[in-house]
């Protein structure tokens, strides 16, 4: 399942898309809820923009 994710931002829109994978079948009660989600970036500002934001130094 693929969610879209939209967050505002003083440089713009950001987007992204959301992926969950779940683990394990309903035998392996230790994986049986266990879930992933992962966020990546959907277009090519905002994969610019969280690198840049990497780059930056911290603010404290």
């Amino acid at each position: 399942m693929l969610l879209p994710l939209q967050l505002r931002s003083a440089t713009g829109t950001l987007t992204f898309v959301s992926t969950v994978t779940v683990f394990g079948t309903p035998h392996d009660i230790t994986l049986q809820e266990l879930a992933i989600e992962s966020f990546f970036a959907a277009d090519e500002f905002t994969a610019a923009e969280l690198a840049r934001l990497v780059t930056q130094p911290a603010r404290n």
